[in-house]
């Protein structure tokens, strides 16, 4: 049966309560739609029962999807010849709200530009429009962005703002998600806001969210970041459920075949372009990774990193890289963790000197402090990278961060 994303469901709600002339809200207001779908024309003589509708209208609970026949019969009713054409006027709707864009001339222009030109001008709107405080609300132009197709992919996509996830950034997917209803978008901007909540320690938030998103499809031809942070997703919110245990073999083994087909058709990054977010080969790999190393899951993650090199070579040969660097990182620690002498990484943080993807170090510089702290031995050392950590926390509205660094036993001497 055919899922609704919540845009389209909301979408199709509001056309039949404008046929029917109020909102419906009652099991009565279903009782009289339910005569007015048989007696209707357009219908055919189609019938659907309240019960339907009342699911249909969030009057009782629904799990799963629709029948087509429920979904074709609304449409008619809404003035449509079936469902596929109920959304494809959504899609012409989007795309004229998106042609009125006239007070942002450049992004009307921005298909002109080179490929280069195109990810430069998606930085320099992302930088102009963060707020000075990290959970400070989004300005009007950033949701402008959101709402058109070249922000969405040169902003919303590439200009991946975590650190302001429970903020501003997180106010964008959320206008984003109301305008992009692609399979593939969808589930960027669910697992992105399910990464939020998160790491807010919202249960309620992220237990519905993970709910939702695992319902999602994932397209055949899916990008490596998206489904990775599906699969980041899975195993923290494995992970909370049984912190004891270790994570499920099916869970691993299937992880480890998305993985493959990942490496499969990954395509090294242009060297003459920086490796901004969709040009990072192994995305899924990364967010394994990550997941792996914040739920302390070293044995599991060292065997993940040396399979992502082994890969996907060309990663390992990056330079100046956020993920990759983060990678030999994550390495070190797990074999750190377990038993094997290591020495402590060190190109990590020269890496934080750069300047030329900030918005990603602010959210992984973190990571850094955090990998740093399994290697700090003395107590000075360790109080005051828990202090960075428990500063970032609080202004950040990620406590999930704090408590992880408060549960990182004193390294032992090197």
């Amino acid at each position: 049966m055919p899922r609704l994303t919540p845009p389209v469901h909301t979408a199709l709600q509001a056309a039949v309560a404008t046929r029917f002339g109020q909102p419906l809200r009652y099991p009565s207001h279903c009782d009289a739609l339910e005569e007015e779908l048989r007696q209707a024309p357009a219908t055919g003589g189609r019938r659907l029962s309240p019960s339907t509708l009342r699911r249909f209208f969030g009057l009782v609970n629904k799990e799963g999807g629709y029948h087509l026949h429920t979904l074709d019969t609304l449409a008619r009713y809404a003035g449509h010849a079936d469902f596929a054409a109920f959304g494809q006027a959504l899609r012409q709707q989007a795309e004229a709200e998106a042609s009125q864009l006239a007070d942002i001339p450049e992004l009307l222009t921005m298909q002109q530009l080179a490929y280069p030109e195109r990810l430069l001008l998606g930085y320099f709107l992302g930088r102009i429009t963060r707020p000075a405080i990290p959970t400070g609300p989004a300005p009007a132009l950033a949701l402008r962005l959101a709402a058109h197709p070249a922000g969405q992919e040169f902003y919303v996509e590439s200009f991946v703002d975590l650190a302001y996830l429970n903020g501003a950034y997180g106010q964008v997917l959320g206008e984003y998600l109301q305008h992009k209803a692609m399979p593939e978008a969808q589930l960027f901007g669910h697992c992105t806001l399910f990464l939020g909540e998160f790491l807010a320690q919202d249960e309620p938030a992220w237990q519905r969210r993970l709910v939702h998103l695992l319902a999602l499809p994932v397209p055949a031809n899916c990008h490596a970041f998206p489904h990775g942070r599906r699969a980041f997703a899975e195993v923290v919110a494995a992970h909370h459920a049984a912190p004891h245990h270790p994570l499920p073999a099916a869970l691993l083994s299937r992880l480890q075949q998305q993985a493959t087909m990942h490496a499969a058709h990954s395509v090294a990054a242009p060297a003459a372009l920086p490796a901004f977010y969709n040009l990072f080969p192994a995305g899924f790999h990364f967010l394994v990774a990550e997941a792996l190393f914040l739920t302390g899951q070293y044995a599991v993650l060292a065997d993940w990193v040396a399979a992502t090199w082994a890969e996907i070579p060309a990663v390992a040969t990056l330079e100046n890289n956020v993920y990759t660097e983060l990678l030999y990182a994550f390495e070190a620690v797990a074999a750190h963790r377990t038993g094997r002498l290591v020495n402590r990484p060190t190109r990590l943080r020269g890496l934080f000197m750069l300047d030329t993807h900030g918005w990603l170090l602010d959210y992984y510089q973190v990571h850094l402090w955090l990998v740093e702290l399994h290697f700090a031995a003395g107590v000075p050392e360790q109080q005051e990278l828990r202090s960075y950590i428990d500063t970032f926390a609080l202004r950040h509205r990620m406590p999930f961060f704090g408590q992880l660094a408060g549960g990182i036993p004193p390294a032992a001497p090197l």
